[in-house]
């Protein structure tokens, strides 16, 4: 692209396509400065004010993302997405009513925009108003069927009723390498009981990437739950590998020790669980137990 610049230097398609390989690789201020190059040939072009809008967000200069989307408004007064994205700037500082009235303009426009549904799903959550989130999430779902984040989100706030199965199986659907969406489903398995499901969960989430969390959880099941104890202070080392400060990995993993009468090893875990956290209550308590 550098070369064909050299040759064609006011070809605005080639900083577009540059910025965006920039942007891929993380140099967001060389991907903005192509932009305004860009802009600068031909300032008729939303797509050059959305992106760079998308840029300065990821930068959390919010007030140069909005003075951008102002103007992609000024020369596309029609634009659904700049509309959507002035919405999530206005929640990303808590204005509500000037989100949702966004939101609503941006439909207006294109009743069927799964992303604006979404947005509204966000805002009534962010105000704690449940049922109007679901409904938003749910309406955005059906204009893309596809749309991984509404099914999390519904998951979510279905994770207590049979009905977040279904919604974290669409997630898992649509991405079946999430992380979030193996985690969050083996959540809810295992708040059910489901443990194989869940185990089998967590070790796909493991395989893909090893993390601290999916470690803690198995173990958990073993320990509370199915009463392996082994096993459960197998998989809380596993933890404790990944995050060697993990105070509840140590904390369980002394409580294991202790069920399986290993004193010695349960009180070296209770006195690292004070070391690191030397108003650890319970491990104090634990630890006077064992001596």
């Amino acid at each position: 692209i550098n070369k064909m610049l050299k040759n064609d230097v006011n070809n605005t398609g080639l900083y577009l396509k540059r910025a965006r390989i920039y942007k891929e690789n993380g140099n967001l201020t060389a991907a903005i400065n192509d932009l305004n190059r860009a802009i600068k040939i031909d300032s008729l072009i939303p797509e050059f004010y959305l992106l760079n809008a998308e840029l300065y967000k990821a930068q959390d200069d919010y007030k140069a993302a909005k003075q951008t989307l102002d103007k992609c408004l000024y020369i596309d007064n029609d634009n659904v997405q700049a509309r959507v994205e002035l919405g999530w700037l206005a929640l990303y500082v808590t204005n509500h009513e000037q989100a949702l009235d966004y939101a609503d303009a941006a439909l207006k426009r294109d009743m069927y925009h799964a992303e604006a549904y979404y947005l509204k799903g966000m805002i009534f959550l962010d105000k704690k108003d449940t049922a109007l989130a679901i409904s938003s999430f749910k309406t955005a779902v059906e204009q893309e069927n596809d749309y991984y984040d509404a099914y999390i989100q519904l998951g979510m706030l279905h994770f207590n009723d049979p009905l977040g199965e279904g919604y974290f199986k669409n997630a898992l659907r649509v991405d079946s390498n999430s992380l979030e969406a193996l985690y969050n489903t083996g959540m809810y398995y295992q708040e059910k009981g489901i443990f194989d499901e869940a185990i089998a969960l967590y070790k796909k989430a493991i395989a893909l990437h090893p993390y601290r969390e999916p470690y803690f959880n198995i173990a958990y099941i073993h320990h509370e739950y199915l009463q392996e104890y082994d096993k459960a202070v197998e998989w809380y080392t596993k933890a404790i590998n990944i995050e060697p400060k993990y105070i509840d990995a140590y904390y369980n993993r002394g409580l294991c020790y202790e069920l399986l009468n290993n004193r010695t090893n349960a009180k070296n875990d209770f006195q690292t669980v004070l070391k690191l956290h030397p108003t650890h209550t319970y491990a104090a308590i634990a630890l006077e137990r064992v001596l």
